[in-house]
């Protein structure tokens, strides 16, 4: 599973840093290999944040992320 956002008046190169330096959460910002898809989007030239969640990913992990993303937005 991937989760792919951004932060209104945030970058995504700021977001995943904050991620992992408050939080220790590690992400990828950027354009992913598909700048094509983010000209579409609207995302270029700066991307998102991408999460990637595997098999054993926790709820409660899922959980902390959620609310490191709302601290990070506030």
């Amino acid at each position: 599973a991937v989760v792919s956002f951004t932060i209104d008046n945030v970058s995504p190169s700021e977001i995943s840093y904050r991620l992992d330096e408050e939080f220790g959460i590690l992400t990828r910002p950027g354009l992913h290999c598909a700048p094509s898809a983010h000209r579409t989007i609207g995302t270029f030239p700066e991307g998102t944040v991408r999460f990637s969640f595997g098999y054993f990913t926790t709820e409660e992990e899922i959980k902390t992320a959620i609310k490191a993303i709302e601290s990070i937005k506030s």
